[in-house]
Formats: structure tokens, sequence, C-alpha cells
């Protein structure tokens, strides 16, 4: 491969460590500064100190650990280089996009799992049908009005409840959306989430086709309710909320016993869970990561979209959703915890490698195959364009050693593969072709064919080679929108879920498909009230890492003044 220092990710590393790409030696080795070259290290330390005298007991204390006590490694003796999140003009540090330091990574978590989304079409049957009441664009209006006071903790049926600090739940709120443009335009414009406006024409006459002409409502409980409790607590907060503004507008009793159908409904019947209880051994309730279908994450996000000519940019978009919720959030807090595991999956989407690669790869399906999403779904194609992302991307990594030196061996064998399975998916249209071709890339192409591996000898919990690549494991026998983590033998996988979820979203985007698994996911989180923003994930990520983005959820209002 020619040296080209024209490529966005190649001027970002030489930006970054301030030598040649092409540079095989460090000759600063040991002298860049050790941590206080860190701002953020240097603000930890002094900060831990500062607790430690307080409390009496020491804690975060890397100089004393390692350079006195001489314990473990020495942190800084490489360089702690910044990174660039992609698509923007934002540097930070990795700590500055790890979960636990980074607030509006927190909030966007919140926000889809703290999402209650239930059809009213039954309990509005339940009213006509048990009670022989008439629902009319003004009763549903009144009970808008009235589920947005129950929603955050106001009472209506009992005079003597406790209620909820607002300002403790102001993030809390209901709206709602229809396929029907004449019931939505009887709506109060305050509680519609209207497609119409929030979509183009194109894609608007999809959802309204694919949601029809019933009535959703999408509730947004209180994050704090969220990190109080557990996902679990979502529906049940729904239910009281939904079923005591229903008693309330409608002049019902409490006691009767079609009230049961209500709760029912809020709970259960027609109700869409943003992700299931995860298996046993990890005891957590609905709306868990390990529950979460691979194909809302197409749908989760509203970046809007530049196909025909470009599935680089809403792709970029899907992988940085996905790495955060699959690989930061669950392989590297719920799985591993403290540290975590955050510079592995932050390398996907920081310093417009990924756009880079992208770039190269669109223009090679255009000139193979004509058009994306047009090349046949076979092996051969599969094959290609595994091969091409491959071999490309292993080109790069021996043409320019600062990028190894950026990604170490775990992270070059997914950045690989990623761009693999994205060919694929791009080229095909087809999220299985992606699947497959990543798989390949990994397993045969470079472990098999060209000893090139990443972690372990790429070795997982079920051996990735050819003779079973394509076996059906407990959940792999379902569309690959449809599958998940949910299995525990698969669940420690470092990589199967960029390898599923990335490639659903390659492959929908290349399709110019309004939504992946769900028309109505898809509509809810087009809501432009949420509090993080899923027009521009990076952005947003990036606004936390500058420390300018605002949470919700938090206590200040019931702590001492300082």
């Amino acid at each position: 491969m020619a040296i080209d220092k024209t490529k966005e990710h190649i001027k970002v590393l030489e930006k970054t460590f301030k030598v040649e790409p092409t540079d095989v030696i460090d000759k600063k080795l040991y002298q860049h500064g050790g941590t206080r070259q860190s701002k953020r290290k240097s603000e930890y330390i002094e900060f831990a100190n500062r607790i430690a005298e307080e409390r009496g007991i020491p804690g975060y204390d890397p100089d004393h650990i390692a350079l006195e006590l001489e314990v473990g490694v020495p942190l800084g003796q490489r360089f702690l280089e910044p990174v660039k999140i992609s698509g923007t003009d934002v540097f930070c540090e990795f700590e500055d996009i790890h979960i636990m330091n980074n607030a509006a990574i927190q909030q966007m978590i919140d926000d889809i799992f703290r999402t209650a989304i239930v059809c009213l079409d039954l309990p509005h049957r339940v009213l006509i049908d048990r009670y022989g009441f008439e629902v009319t664009p003004e009763s549903i209006n009144t009970y808008l009005e009235t589920i947005n006071h129950t929603m955050v903790g106001g009472a209506v049926a009992q005079e003597h409840m406790c209620e909820l600090h607002p300002g403790l739940c102001a993030d809390g709120y209901v709206q709602v959306f229809t396929g029907n443009d004449d019931v939505a335009d009887s709506i109060d414009r305050r509680f519609l989430i209207d497609i119409n406006r929030e979509f183009t024409p194109e894609k608007a006459a999809k959802l309204k086709e694919g949601v029809k002409k019933s009535l959703w409502q999408v509730g947004r409980i209180p994050t704090l309710a969220l990190r109080s409790m557990d996902g679990g607590a979502i529906h049940r907060w729904n239910a009281m909320a939904q079923t005591m503004a229903f008693i309330s507008s409608y002049h019902l009793c409490a006691g009767e016993a079609a009230i049961s159908d209500f709760v029912y409904a809020a709970k259960h019947a027609q109700y869409i869970w943003m992700g299931t209880p995860p298996f046993v051994s990890k005891a957590r309730g609905h709306n868990s990561i390990v529950g979460l279908p691979m194909g809302y994450i197409f749908d989760i996000i509203q970046h809007e979209s530049a196909m025909p000519d470009d599935p680089v940019p809403v792709s970029s978009e899907g992988l940085a959703l996905e790495v955060i919720l699959f690989f930061q959030l669950y392989y590297g807090q719920m799985m591993i915890g403290t540290v975590g595991a955050t510079v592995a999956p932050a390398t996907h989407y920081v310093n417009d490698l990924y756009e880079s690669r992208g770039a190269h790869l669109v223009d090679w399906i255009r000139e193979k195959y004509g058009e994306i999403a047009s090349a046949p779904m076979d092996w051969d194609t599969i094959h290609d364009c595994a091969t091409e992302a491959t071999m490309h991307c292993l080109e790069e990594y021996d043409t320019y050693p600062l990028l190894p030196e950026h990604h170490w061996g775990l992270i070059h064998a997914i950045q690989i593969s990623i761009a693999a399975g994205a060919c694929a998916a791009w080229a095909t249209g087809n999220p299985m072709a992606g699947s497959l071709a990543s798989h390949h890339s990994m397993s045969l192409i470079q472990k098999e064919s060209i000893l090139r591996t990443g972690w372990g000898g790429q070795e997982s919990t079920h051996h990735p080679a050819m003779a079973i690549m394509t076996s059906v494991l407990l959940d792999e026998g379902l569309p690959v929108e449809l599958t998940g983590l949910n299995v525990p033998f698969r669940s420690p996988f470092a990589d199967s879920q960029h390898f599923t979820s990335h490639n659903v979203v390659a492959a929908h985007e290349a399709r110019m498909d309004a939504w992946a698994l769900s028309p109505v996911v898809k509509v809810a989180f087009a809501d432009p009230h949420l509090v993080f923003n899923f027009r521009d994930v990076k952005g947003t990520v990036a606004k936390g890492a500058l420390r300018e983005f605002e949470p919700a959820g938090e206590r200040d209002i019931i702590r001492p003044v300082r």
C-alpha cells in the first residue's frame, strides 16, 4: 500500500502523536511525563488526595502504588494520546468517554430503558365495550393531560397520597403518535410525536403504513426512577400512571373488575419492551441491555440519511450506539466492572477511522457492483467483500505503525471484521451477508489463512472456525434483527454483538429502509424532547466528554445547600 497522508484517520493520528505515521520507534519512550501528561489523571490524583485526607483511608494513588510500592505498571510510560470523536472537532481523553465519566452516555442508556411504549387501542376498547363510553378527541386529550400529571408522581384518585418533587422528575412525560393523519390532527400538539414533521416525506409514508391507524403512547419514566430501582420497574411505573389517569379522566371506580383490563394492557398487552430480562444468573428485570434486540439499534438512531449516495454516516452513528451499549456498558462494565473496557470499544467511534475506511469500501462496491445494495446475496459476494476489507485494513496496519499503536491486538481484529461486515451489508443490503463476512474475515482470512490473530488466538466460547461458522446456536436461527445477547454462552463474547447489530444498521441503511425491526420504536425515538439527542449520537457523547451535557435525574434539589 502506498503511503497516503490524505486519509483522515492518518492525519488525525499524525496530529495527535506529533510524529510521522510511518515511524517504527518511539524515541521519547519514558519521556512523555508520566501521569502528569494527562489532564484527567492529574485531576483524579488531586481529587483522590483530598478524599484520602478527609476519610483517612487511601484510594486512587497511581504514583505511590507504582513508583513507591513498585506494584503493577507505572502509568504514562507511553504517550497517553487524546482522541478525536468522529464527525466532530472534539478532542478528549479516553477517560472522558468512559461510561462512569460521561453524563451523556449515561443519559443515552437511561433514555432507552426508561421508555414505555403501549398501544391505547385495547384500553379504549375496554372503555367502549365494557363501559359503553365514547372515546373522543376531547377525552383523549384530557387523559393525556392527566397522565402527564400522574407520570411524575402526581396524585389524582386519593388525596392523601405522597407526591414527588417535580424537579426530580422534570424529564418524565407522555406523548402519543399514530399513522392516521386525521387522528393525529385531533391530538393536542403538545402531546403528539408528529411523524410528518420528524421524518422525510418518503420515510413518513412508510412509517405511517407500518404504524397504521393505531394510537401508541410513549411514556418517559423519570430517569431517577430507573436509576433508583431497575428496568423491571418501568412497566409497573407506567401501568400505575396510566391506570390512575384512566380512572380519573373517565370517572371510573377504582374497585371495578374492568380496571384489571387497564392494568393488564398497561403492563403486558400491546406493550413493547425495550429489553427482555436476562438469563437468571444476571438477576436483573426487564429493560436489560442483554435483552435488547439488535434491530432496535437502527430504529433508535435518528441521524439524517445520506442515501442513496452514502451509507457511511448513519452506519457510523449506529456503530457508536451499539459499541456503547454492547461493548462499553455490557461487556466493559456489567461483565468486567471497575476499570472496564473503554479504550477498546471507543476506538470504533474516534479519529474518523471508520468513516475513512467506509469511503474506500463504498467506492470499491460501486466500482465492482454498480450501486449500493445491488450485489447478489451469495458466497462469492461475501467472500469478495470480506477479502477486500480485510486486506485493505491489514495493509494499513503494516504501512502505518502508528495505527497498531492506537489499536492493539483484539481491537484491530474486531475493526477489520466490522469493516468486512459493513462492506458485505452495504453491497447486498442483507444483514446476514454482513454477519457471515465478519466471521469469515476473523475466522478464516485473518486467523486460518494468514495467521493474524488479535487476542487469545481469536478463540471464543464456541470456536469461530469455518466448520461451524454458520451453525445455528440457540438464537442464531432467528432473523438477525431479532437476535441479542440473551444466551449465556454467547453473552461473554467481545465481538459477536458488533458482528450482528452493526450489520443490521449497515444493511437497512443501504436499503434506505425507514426502520429495521419496529416502526413504533423508530417513531418513539424521533421525539425531540428526549434529553439525549439520538439524531447526533457522537456529537452528544462529545458534549459529555467536554462536560457540557446536562443530564436528568440529578438530586441537587434535595441535597444540602453548599
